[in-house]
């Protein structure tokens, strides 16, 4: 009997301490509330796109001349990346670009969006 309320009185703590971390597993809100006030309607190279790879891909020690990577400064050199496929997979499907973690997804929807439109220049 002893033996029986020691093991509750350790196990059932255990139990719950674990549903409390197991439960705790989101911590990004759009995971947790989905896209809030992401428009994919208007995007477009100049305003939505240009701004998101200069900012994120096209820095110092990635897709810039020096590195022995892809180049990703102008629209035709990305535009050549979207043609073959590798932003789409890297970006969007596999989402390990940027090496320092998956762009925000309302990002990821966007730029989705203008390689489905055909990734105009606009």
């Amino acid at each position: 009997m002893m033996k029986r309320n020691m093991i509750r009185k350790i196990l059932v703590p255990a139990c719950f301490i674990g549903i409390c971390v197991y439960g705790c597993d989101y911590d990004n809100e759009e995971d947790l509330f989905g896209l809030q006030n992401c428009d994919t309607t208007n995007v477009s190279f100049s305003a939505t796109i240009e701004p998101l790879i200069l900012t994120n891909c096209a820095i110092q020690g990635c897709h810039v001349p020096g590195n022995g990577r892809v180049l990703l400064r102008n629209y035709e050199e990305i535009k050549e990346n979207v043609d073959n496929g590798s932003i789409w997979r890297h970006a969007i499907r596999d989402r390990d670009m940027p090496p320092d973690g998956p762009l925000p997804i309302c990002d990821i929807r966007n730029l989705e969006a203008w390689i489905n439109a055909g990734a105009p220049d606009n």
